[in-house]
């Protein structure tokens, strides 16, 4: 007895191979490494970034984030707590507080020396430690320096940025500091206040990098 589906076989078959042919065929095409690549995103807008090299959690209350507001100073570094009770007790003796916030230095394998801006040479740098971060100068000559502001050149070696000095601020034109700092596109801005630190200078950040940039 002769199917009556013969007639229809060879069509169909015909159209199987030819799925197959065009299926074998797009695979090829994103395989071949000569097909043009996807186009690639743009890069992200740079971002304002408010540099903090102090310890992250509160050395009397382990596991607690600290307040960047809460802090005790000794010797120019700071010690950060979670709260005023923390930092009330760190006051009666800073020079302990700091040796317990930072029990260890971290090696911060920065590759140019934040003073001079010259390339470290191995077996030539001096190392000098600063708020739990070891920081290569490339020589000792450059320690007097570093002792003199070492908070802007530590921020400066440790995020990789360039300070810009700038002796105003360029938000409000009143004398900035070595406390109140941003980093923009990989330059250190000095501003007056904190204010200035965490609203004003986000509002347009490339008009006030090219003001602080201005000698």
């Amino acid at each position: 007895m002769k199917s009556n589906l013969r007639p229809f076989v060879r069509p169909l078959a015909a159209l199987a191979i030819a799925v197959v042919a065009l299926s074998g065929a797009a695979i090829a095409l994103q395989q071949d490494p000569a097909a043009p690549a996807a186009p690639v995103a743009p890069a992200a807008k740079a971002e304002v970034v408010v540099p903090f090299i102090g310890n992250a959690t509160c050395p009397m209350q382990a596991g607690k984030k600290v307040n960047p507001g809460k802090y005790v100073t000794h010797e120019k570094q700071r010690a950060y707590y979670c709260c005023g009770k923390c930092q009330g007790a760190a006051k009666a003796d800073p020079k302990a507080a700091l040796a317990a916030a930072y029990p260890a230095a971290k090696a911060v394998g920065n590759k140019k020396c934040p003073v001079s801006g010259h390339a470290i040479e191995a077996g030539k740098a001096k190392s000098v430690t600063f708020m739990g971060h070891a920081i290569d100068l490339c020589c000792g000559d450059c320690e007097a320096s570093f002792a003199k502001n070492p908070y802007v050149l530590a921020v400066c070696a440790i995020y990789g940025c360039e300070d810009l000095g700038n002796a105003k601020c360029p938000v409000m034109d009143e004398e900035s500091n070595d406390e109140d700092l941003v980093i923009y596109k990989g330059k250190l801005v000095r501003l007056c206040c904190a204010d200035c630190v965490t609203t004003e200078f986000k509002t347009d950040p490339d008009k006030f990098l090219a003001k602080a940039s201005a000698k």
